[in-house]
């Protein structure tokens, strides 16, 4: 360990600040779900009654737009295979000044976008730039802050990614109050709104970097659930674990395509709203609750793995899962409060998972080679993340049906058939025991 930490253990806790900080803002990017309207309205939409029902005509789809994130997603994931190199090459507190710079740049370079002619910039800024500073950011913090805590890997990691769910709420009353009167984002107010998400999230993560230090290469205090089974990538990648856990991550990841950018639609479908609620401070107000839900149970859920288990928490979590998608599916509509329960249930598992996932690959595969193994595994954030986008789109996000804007049904089917295996997955699935 470091001298300074090791004559001051406490010390350590300033990595953690650090890390809270980057990871609150690169958390920021899921609020993109309230700038879906403005973004209609800065490519062209106008406000129209068709049928009796307000609604936005022109501009770039809502569901293209919710691919933009879900594009984000894959970036972020594929972004995380080169950041174990980078941080061996560069450091962790330079890689991070470097990638705040850039996500704020990525954010900030949105407000160029003013017709449906510039779609491959949105991919480009709010896609492809925003997801892999982000990825980046995310992992290597997360993976570091877990390294200086081996005795504590659940609890770091709630912190850690809960600080990460965080970063959604804060941000969507920020950038609801820079907004202003309005009470929504909308065309006249994005540009504003952007300029100011940019440099606010921008300073955060770099002022988050300057605190952060590497962890030692080595295990600073050998952890019981990780023993001595430090497995390289290439020996994880020769154990059929590897490629279930991969499953199960695709799974819990692919719920984030309903309660990331399809969350406000999604809450109106099943409400009974317009399409246009999503754009309003009620649907901010909601998706604000959503995301408290989502940083609690990262918090909880991470914390209790370490007393019951990682396994048992999955068990929990991904059982809850199951029932909210049969209501969904059995319900046309719903009342306020169950539409509420039934979301705000998926937010917390989904939270809690994200969150064990990591502690989850360290206990099975070790800590020492801990930020490149689950960097591999992660792929199957990407990979859940382009799937719950392809099936929300109904399979063509760059010309989804104007009769079914976003299709619920198909994904949440796709997504009761996937529950179940990860279930299944998770009661047979065994620790790997590496051979001399």
């Amino acid at each position: 360990m470091d001298e300074t930490m090791q004559n001051n253990p406490n010390k350590r806790w300033l990595v953690i600040l650090g890390t809270v900080l980057v990871q609150i803002g690169v958390g920021s990017f899921y609020a993109w779900s309230v700038f879906s309207v403005g973004i209609q309205q800065m490519t062209g939409a106008t406000a129209k009654v068709v049928n009796g029902v307000p609604t936005l005509v022109g501009g770039i789809k809502p569901a293209t737009i919710s691919f933009t994130f879900t594009l984000g997603m894959l970036s972020l994931a594929l972004a995380t295979l080169i950041a174990p190199n980078l941080i061996k090459r560069f450091g962790i507190r330079n890689v991070n000044i470097v990638m705040g710079i850039l996500y704020g740049i990525a954010v900030i370079a949105l407000t160029t976008i003013h017709s449906t002619g510039q779609l491959a910039l949105l991919w480009l800024f709010g896609g492809v730039l925003l997801g892999a500073t982000d990825g980046i950011a995310y992992i290597t913090t997360l993976s570091n802050a877990i390294k200086w805590f081996p005795e504590r890997t659940g609890l770091i990691s709630g912190i850690a990614v809960a600080s990460y769910g965080l970063g959604s709420f804060i941000f969507k009353y920020i950038d609801l109050g820079v907004a202003g009167s309005l009470g929504k984002i909308t065309g006249t107010n994005i540009t504003k709104t952007l300029m100011v998400w940019g440099v606010l999230a921008m300073i955060i993560i770099v002022v988050g970097a300057f605190f952060l230090k590497d962890a030692p290469e080595h295990p600073v205090v050998k952890s019981t659930a990780s023993g001595s089974n430090n497995f390289t990538t290439k020996e994880m990648l020769h154990t059929p674990q590897a490629y279930l856990i991969f499953i199960c991550l695709t799974t819990a990841v692919a719920f984030m395509g309903l309660l990331g950018a399809a969350v406000t639609p999604m809450a109106s479908k099943w409400l009974g709203e317009p399409a246009t609620w999503a754009g309003t401070a009620a649907a901010a107000s909601f998706v604000a609750i959503v995301a408290i839900a989502n940083t609690i149970g990262r918090f909880v859920l991470g914390a209790l793995s370490d007393v019951i288990g990682r396994k048992s928490v999955f068990f929990i979590t991904f059982t809850i899962q199951l029932i909210a998608i049969v209501m969904l599916l059995l319900n046309q509509t719903m009342s306020a409060l169950l539409v509420n329960l039934v979301i705000i249930a998926m937010a917390f598992s989904f939270g809690g998972n994200i969150t064990v996932f990591p502690t989850f690959v360290g206990d099975y595969f070790g800590l020492e080679h801990h930020t490149r193994n689950y960097s591999l595994i992660y792929q199957g954030f990407g990979v859940g993340a382009i799937l719950a986008g392809f099936l929300l789109a109904s399979g063509n996000p760059l010309n989804p049906p104007k009769t079914m804007p976003l299709n619920f049904h198909l994904t949440l089917v796709v997504l009761l058939a996937m529950v179940i295996v990860s279930l299944v997955i998770l009661v047979f699935i065994r620790k790997p025991v590496k051979h001399a």
